[in-house]
């Protein structure tokens, strides 16, 4: 099985647009009650924490351990870092969240969990929208000032 064919292309490299989709490729459904509330309707391996926060993990086919990908602002951003791991992962055959996630998308320097988690924040960050960055910056600022209490 060749694993690194899929990940560390070069540059002339080009992928085909024959990869699945989540949207034509129906989920599973789950047994455990915790996660129908918590998972994406649409996109997959992202799920809901509390509230306006998204998570993202994946599972690593050749060793079965979970990857955490990371906490992201929106669910389109945790989708994107789950089709860098995806595409890291399960090469030709990964269901992806967006169509262009196979050209558009930073590639891991190799399927280590570490270089996909980097990757994978690195593609969520391309797609942070503008309006999310100043409310996470709006927050920090107001965690670091005096504040009421004492």
């Amino acid at each position: 099985m060749v694993i690194g064919g899929d990940v560390n292309g070069g540059v002339g490299d080009t992928w085909p647009e024959n990869h699945q989709l989540a949207a034509e490729v129906p989920k599973k459904r789950t047994g455990r009650k915790v996660f129908r509330e918590t998972r994406h309707p649409v996109y997959r391996g992202v799920r809901s924490r509390k509230g306006d926060k998204w998570v993202c993990e994946l599972r690593d086919p050749h060793t079965a351990t979970r990857v955490w990908l990371g906490t992201h602002p929106t669910p389109e951003m945790a989708a994107r870092a789950h089709d860098v791991a995806a595409l890291a992962f399960r090469g030709k055959s990964a269901c992806l969240n967006f169509a262009d996630s196979a050209w558009r998308l930073p590639r891991p320097a190799s399927t280590v969990a570490e270089d996909v988690r980097r990757a994978a924040a690195e593609a969520a960050e391309m797609f942070r929208p503008a309006d999310s960055s100043r409310r996470v910056r709006d927050t920090e600022e107001g965690d670091s000032g005096g504040g009421e209490g004492g």
